[in-house]
């Protein structure tokens, strides 16, 4: 999953500071636990020097608050545009970047599902480039395929699963602004108690 990325989706929401975005990105992805803090403020700090970021002033108790430039919008737009799915880490990717977007979008995170809809569903139409000859093909080769062709099956399976939520995409969608966790603890969130 991309936390630079994340972030900078999450900021195209409206200016927060690191915990704010912190707390974010694992209450709108089922990442609970799962993002260091010190990732968000290094990440944070080489999103500022590569122009994507700028500060935005403080809260009103002296927090650094961030804010999107131009470029970190087309930025995090275009991630949005990519539907990648022949990686390692394809489906924790598409399922950050799902939950993510729906959360701050609703239904307008349709788009993201259908490119990866399309790119899974390519990937069981046609065998990869890479893929061994008749001749060459050997049992790891087959085992392989057979991990990526369920993979795929399995994306597919969630995808369309997302359809039946009641409500649909639209019902994911949490509020903006983005919540103001207290200080030095956790927000409390469904199912997880402050730590």
């Amino acid at each position: 999953m991309s936390v630079r990325s994340g972030l900078l989706l999450l900021l195209t929401s409206g200016d927060a500071y690191g915990l704010q975005l912190h707390g974010a990105l694992e209450a709108r992805t089922d990442r609970v636990g799962g993002i260091n803090v010190g990732q968000v403020y290094s990440t944070l700090e080489r999103l500022m020097g590569a122009g994507l970021v700028a500060a935005a002033g403080s809260t009103d108790d002296g927090l650094p608050l961030y804010a999107l430039t131009p470029a970190g919008r087309d930025e995090a737009e275009r991630w949005l545009d990519e539907a990648e799915v022949h990686t390692g880490g394809a489906w924790a990717e598409m399922v950050f970047k799902v939950l993510l977007t729906a959360s701050l979008r609703g239904s307008g995170a349709a788009p993201v599902v259908a490119r990866y809809r399309d790119a899974w569903a390519a990937t069981l139409s046609a065998p990869g480039s890479d893929a061994p000859t008749a001749g060459e093909a050997t049992a790891i080769d087959a085992v392989s395929a057979g991990a990526r062709e369920l993979l795929a099956g399995a994306a597919l399976d969630w995808l369309s699963q997302l359809a039946s939520v009641p409500g649909g995409l639209a019902a994911l969608e949490r509020p903006a602004p983005l919540e103001r966790p207290r200080r030095g603890r956790r927000p409390t969130t469904a199912g997880h108690s402050a730590g």
